[in-house]
């Protein structure tokens, strides 16, 4: 059965037709085109259109949240502004981030801004005329400032997280509770506003503690709430239990007199 070619319109003879560089097909005698002829070409290896294998995705590594300022590189003021602005207006997210283990970094940045606190504290006691403070008391305070400022830090980190941990909310153990007593200092800065600045270091204070503790176990606040109240429960019931024991004890011994006089009255 003869070919027609579509280039010229001779018929060809496939048995007869020169072999073309391709299977399947066939050079013309008249044009030397080369055509295609009858019947279907050789299966390939490979689908002509199979898709390739696919390269697996390239996952691009996500940069890690940024630690505090302080504990970053950059000037000395710089990072101290930075921390503080953090930690008195986003402190969730400021102790949300990671941080350099260990106790110094928190422990620096606390007794700066601790005894800056105080010194606010003792100048304007001292400039406002309280009769509590003489001069020599203001001195002593400055001396021994940085000393209380570490004391009251470990201190209150110890005696809350125990309470944390009663109300099953440390889940980061003692840095982590640490790190919020030492960088809460920051609301030192208050007292330098006179009159008003220890009410608003207290209540200001308590906020960042309690975002800070909270964001810093992953636990939630009302347990951070109870866990600093906690103490103070404890020391007004030991309190109040001292005070009824006294009153029944002088009550008693009252009683007991009456009752070794009551013979001698009748």
């Amino acid at each position: 059965m003869g070919v027609f070619c579509p280039f010229c319109g001779s018929d060809v003879d496939p048995e007869q037709a020169q072999p073309g560089s391709l299977p399947g097909t066939a050079h013309c005698p008249t044009c030397r085109q080369e055509i295609d002829l009858p019947g279907s070409p050789p299966p390939l290896s490979r689908p002509p259109f199979a898709p390739l294998p696919l390269a697996p995705p390239v996952t691009v590594p996500e940069d890690p949240q940024p630690g505090p300022p302080w504990e970053g590189d950059g000037g000395f003021f710089s990072r101290l502004v930075r921390t503080t602005g953090q930690v008195l207006f986003h402190p969730v997210r400021f102790f949300q981030a990671p941080a350099r283990p260990g106790y110094a970094w928190a422990l620096s940045y606390g007794l700066i801004l601790g005894t800056l606190g105080q010194a606010c504290n003792v100048y304007w006691g001292h400039a406002l005329g309280n009769d509590y403070l003489s001069f020599r008391s203001a001195i002593l305070g400055l001396i021994f400032a940085p000393f209380m400022v570490i004391a009251s830090v470990f201190l209150t980190t110890w005696v809350v997280h125990f309470c944390l941990w009663i109300l099953r909310g440390a889940h980061n153990g003692v840095p982590a509770t640490f790190r919020v007593m030492a960088y809460g200092q920051a609301t030192g800065l208050f007292l330098a506003i006179p009159y008003l600045g220890m009410a608003l270091a207290a209540v200001w204070g308590l906020v960042v503690v309690i975002g800070g503790l909270a964001a810093a176990h992953g636990t939630g606040r009302w347990r951070t709430f109870w866990a600093l109240f906690l103490p103070m429960f404890f020391i007004f019931g030991v309190i109040i239990a001292v005070v009824l024991l006294m009153l029944a004890v002088g009550v008693g011994s009252v009683f007991l007199e009456n009752l070794r006089g009551f013979p001698y009255r009748i």
